[in-house]
């Protein structure tokens, strides 16, 4: 017999005769799909081992293995969960440095801008960035078609835009 076959063979008694301790053991630490993947690693890494057909490999030395994969399966995750936590404070850090720091509009400065629209463009502003309707609702109840909504809505936004651009820059001088 061919010695890739012998260990094919080897490995297929182990695993019959020691897969359901390996899995239980897994089983105590990981869900029961992660479990039998671990379990399954177990083996797999067999066919890669030394002199496997000179050794005795008992239930003991099996459960090692999984350990030591559950430790490295541990310590990935950590490391990439602490790689996420990084990259999410470098993005709140960013969006606070790019913030704008100038003094908020109050009620009454968005109600005069508002106030300025023409009636058809203010409703349409309205309906659907402020009470978040979609332009089909918002079109229904202005009783025009949804392309008019999107065009009052677009027109009435760019005009917020200049008065708000305006006030910036009555402020910085």
């Amino acid at each position: 017999m061919p010695v890739t076959t012998k260990r094919a063979n080897l490995v297929l008694e182990l695993f019959d005769a020691y897969y359901k301790r390996v899995y239980c053991f897994t089983r105590k630490s990981l869900a029961p799909g992660a479990a039998e993947d671990i379990a399954q690693e177990v083996f797999t890494r067999l066919l890669t081992v030394n002199a496997l057909e000179e050794k005795t490999i008992t239930s003991s030395y099996l459960i090692k293995i999984a350990d030591n994969l559950i430790k490295r399966r541990y310590n990935k995750t950590q490391r990439k969960n602490q790689y996420i936590d990084s990259q999410r404070g470098e993005a709140i850090r960013d969006l606070r440095n790019l913030r704008n720091d100038s003094p908020q509009w109050s009620g009454e400065e968005i109600t005069n801008a508002l106030a300025s629209l023409p009636t058809h463009e203010r409703d349409a502003v309205r309906l659907v960035i402020c009470e978040g309707l979609s332009y089909e609702e918002a079109s229904a109840s202005l009783g025009v078609p949804v392309s008019t909504v999107n065009n009052w809505k677009y027109r009435g936004v760019n005009k917020l835009k200049e008065i708000a651009a305006a006030k910036e820059m009555k402020q910085s001088a």
